[in-house]
């Protein structure tokens, strides 16, 4: 009898446990919630569902893998030779906003989803590079003036345009913004497999895992998540880039079109200020330029930064805004170069 009461205490004793941890976490969960509604917008995760408006001058594309849209020089503008091709990162947009820019500034512009779409790969784990023969074949079938072309692409958006200039794809000029000079682990993770962001031909890109960044690491950042508190992945990729083999490493040794790399000092998304470095000293005519005070998102107004972007992308209000200026002042000064009149 003695017996069964002491086990029944125990066993009372560990639900009580069980309970309150689940409280703890419940009550840290709400308060994180509540405190850090940007950790919440990544936690909706997937592509964008965005709708972006039609004219004209910009129509939606679609084709076997292609999906996006073509805009026009605006009406009026100083039209540039050659066609800009840009891809948003992770959150699945086409960077429909920059292309709009670009488009005002007298650039053809095709903004391009890379995956997510109903015709493409649903997730970024295993998308294939040579979805952009499709866009080659594109722009000679359809942009009025069809050299140079320039691909631009920002986070894992910066990370698959690279590669295309890596694995010989028709890009004569590169722009990356908070680049990886490493390609990484796919953000697919219903599967439990340990998946590549890209394939080439059917193959995996070779790819610095994030399994392998370290246990406490891992730990830290599963906290995180089931606190529902804003996470910084730096960590985590920095772990993978330590271990991964000299084949995950994009070498850009062999693109001899130019480049700029733009960098974060304190993006706390990824390295993307080492990979700026790393990736400009590959050529003579790469360059890197590096904000060191900023962190991963350049954004141009600071009441879009919602709290807690603080800890998940890094930088200050100030220097990201001076970042987002500058960084565009170089970029519109290296397009009139590259692309003329």
């Amino acid at each position: 009898m003695r017996t069964l009461k002491r086990i029944g205490k125990a066993v009372a004793w560990c639900v009580a446990v069980v309970v309150a941890l689940g409280l703890v976490v419940a009550g840290l969960r709400a308060y994180n919630a509540n405190k850090y509604p940007i950790a919440q917008m990544e936690a909706s995760g997937g592509a964008s569902g965005e709708e972006y408006p039609e004219s004209d001058r910009v129509r939606k594309i679609s084709g076997e893998y292609l999906n996006g849209f073509h805009f026009l020089p605006a009406e009026g503008a100083e039209a540039r030779r050659g066609v800009v091709v840009v891809y948003g990162g992770s959150e699945g947009s086409p960077d429909y906003a920059r292309a709009e820019t670009l488009a005002q500034d007298g650039y053809e512009v095709l903004s391009l989803y890379f995956f997510g779409q109903d015709n493409q790969r649903p997730t970024l784990a295993e998308v294939p590079l040579e979805q952009f023969d499709e866009v080659t074949d594109y722009i000679r079938e359809h942009v009025a003036d069809p050299s140079p072309v320039t691909v631009m692409g920002t986070s894992k958006g910066a990370e698959f345009a690279a590669l295309l200039a890596a694995n010989g794809f028709a890009v004569d000029n590169l722009v990356g913004f908070v680049p990886a000079h490493f390609s990484y682990s796919g953000l697919d993770f219903s599967s439990g497999q340990d998946l590549p962001s890209f394939t080439l031909r059917g193959e995996a890109v070779p790819f610095a895992s994030s399994w392998q960044s370290g246990v406490l690491t891992g730990l830290k950042m599963f906290g995180r998540m089931i606190a529902a508190y804003p996470a910084s992945y730096r960590p985590t990729y920095e772990g993978a880039a330590g271990s991964a083999g000299d084949d995950a490493r994009i070498d850009l040794g062999g693109f001899d079109g130019n480049a700029v790399f733009f960098g974060a000092g304190d993006d706390q998304m990824w390295q993307s200020d080492v990979a700026a470095r790393a990736l400009a000293e590959q050529s003579p005519r790469a360059e890197a330029h590096v904000f060191e005070d900023a962190g991963h998102i350049f954004f141009e107004d600071s009441d879009a930064q919602q709290n807690g972007w603080q800890i998940m992308f890094g930088g200050t209000q100030e220097a990201n805004r001076r970042a987002h200026d500058e960084s565009w002042q170089v970029l519109r000064e290296r397009l009139a170069k590259w692309h003329g009149q």
